[in-house]
């Protein structure tokens, strides 16, 4: 097992502390048990929100240890191009049936050099991927093709939510704050208590305005967010939900509607195990190469675990497309190759509606965005105990309003979540309720800003300089519990 350093070092001196301090701490932990105080936003006097639950990331919504499938087709490495060789044996696991705990059956490759010219796909659930060690003497796959590629791609099927006709009703709440579990509904509807819904916060054009995005491009018609939930209780007009809310709807900014959701096509309980990838390159500027060593696409409770990656342009594991709760853990990403700039060198990267998703213990050399979200992603998203070294951006989210992100114990260069304004065309605020908890910086600094109507927050983090005026508390000094996402449900997961 790759074995990812989380014990981080404490630097020796303080910093005065500056920006939005409270005598009262966001959250306590009283008799073993944390108590979420509540706080006003950004720019607003309505203490009524609180930091929201992030423990349902992960593999089955969190707190759930990766399975062990079973070995059903067995590899060995051979000379020359082995993409046949492997896709044959993940169509033929594709072809068993699945068990009564939603598995096909795991690919063992043995230990050796597989050279691989082109792309490896699995599009059936419960196929897992494995191989005989991470080492250089383990299970090796080589990338060969000379072309810019993504090596291993885990991708459902279909688009959208499937919306259920007619399903859709108003909020009728004023003001939905952040950390709540329960709003009200207009009359007439027909949700039920286990009923998969999504929460759509839709926008308005003040919102825009207040918050000056106008001048960087932005439009509140592609600013919808989705947010996947399940009904949990219901109570005449009155609708409890399993996950928190993650961004606040407030009334003169715009409204939120609920509709069932019947989502299909994604796939599901697909696991990448036990190797080591690597890219060939002519150069360390070379691009036409090995890009994204694993992709996860429309994927849902699916895994990456014990996988070390080298040498690809832009990311060890990438997640998009409505991925939800799946688990990457105890990865590297290491000496990747491509220029410094751009939409390269993004570790560990959560995209494209993904949402309760954890990457823990990962570790990532000579990245810019290690640890990264991207446009309009709902929350919740979490990276917990991961680092990075010789690191040339800045880890957090990256731009256009990502939601409900935790960076729990996170050890890098820059961490920071700010207003990006004109850079990348029109980045604008990155994102929102995004809590840096425990973080430390090298040499560098954490940068918490907050827009209007919203919150990010710095707690227990330590660096060189700290920077922007959004929520801090105990700057230069770590807190309890070392793990806020660990501490939220009361476990370790993934072991």
């Amino acid at each position: 097992m790759l074995l990812i350093r989380t014990v981080f070092c404490s630097l020796a001196f303080l910093i005065s502390i500056k920006g939005n301090l409270s005598a009262q701490k966001r959250i306590d932990v009283k008799k073993g048990k944390l108590v979420y105080n509540a706080y006003a936003n950004q720019g607003e006097s309505n203490a009524i929100n609180t930091i929201p639950d992030f423990s349902f990331a992960g593999y089955k919504k969190g707190g759930v240890s990766l399975p062990d499938v079973p070995v059903k087709i067995t590899v060995q490495a051979k000379s020359g191009d082995c993409t046949s060789l492997i896709q044959e044996a993940i169509n033929k696991a594709a072809s068993l049936p699945l068990d009564q705990n939603g598995f096909r059956g795991a690919i063992l490759l043995k230990k050796g050099i597989y050279r691989v010219d082109s792309s490896l796909w699995i599009k059936a659930s419960g196929v897992v991927l494995r191989g005989e060690g991470n080492e250089a003497d383990g299970t090796v796959l080589v990338s060969t093709k000379k072309s810019k590629n993504d090596f291993i791609i885990i991708k459902g099927n279909g688009n959208g939510y499937g919306e259920i006709k007619d399903s859709r009703k108003r909020i009728v709440n004023k003001y939905l704050p952040t950390g709540t579990k329960t709003f009200e509904v207009e009359a007439g509807h027909h949700f039920s208590m286990g009923d998969a819904i999504v929460i759509q916060k839709i926008p308005n054009e003040q919102w825009v305005k207040e918050l000056e995005m106008g001048q960087y491009g932005w439009k509140a018609e592609d600013y919808k967010m989705d947010y996947e939930r399940t009904i949990t209780a219901i109570k005449s007009n009155s609708i409890t939900i399993d996950i928190p809310v993650v961004d606040p709807i407030e009334e003169q900014y715009g409204y939120g509607e609920v509709f069932k959701s019947n989502i299909k096509g994604r796939i599901s309980t697909c696991g990448i195990e036990n190797l080591r990838l690597e890219s060939t390159f002519v150069s360390d500027e070379d691009e036409n190469h090995g890009w994204t060593a694993i992709v996860l696409s429309r994927a849902i409770d699916c895994w990456v675990k014990d996988v070390v990656v080298k040498y690809f342009g832009y990311s060890c594991v990438s997640i998009s497309d409505m991925s939800a709760f799946n688990t990457v853990q105890d990865c590297a990403m290491i000496d990747p190759k491509s220029i410094t700039t751009g939409s390269r060198k993004y570790s560990f990267n959560i995209d494209h509606n993904s949402m309760g998703n954890l990457v823990q213990r990962c570790a990532s050399w000579g990245g810019r965005h290690d640890y990264v979200t991207g446009a309009r992603v709902p929350g919740p998203n979490v990276f917990l105990d991961c680092f990075a070294e010789n690191t040339f951006a800045d880890i957090g989210p990256h731009h256009r309003w990502a939601t409900g992100i935790l960076f729990d114990n996170i050890y890098g260069g820059q961490i920071r979540v700010q207003n990006r304004k004109a850079m990348g065309s029109g980045h604008g605020w990155a994102g929102v309720q995004i809590l840096f908890w425990n973080c430390q910086s090298a040499k560098s600094d954490i940068k918490v800003e907050s827009p209007k109507g919203a919150m990010n927050w710095g707690i227990g983090n330590v660096g060189e300089i700290q920077n922007g005026d959004g929520y801090w508390e105990s700057w230069g000094a770590h807190v309890e519990p070392r793990n806020l996402y660990l501490k939220q449900f009361g476990g370790t997961p993934g072991k």
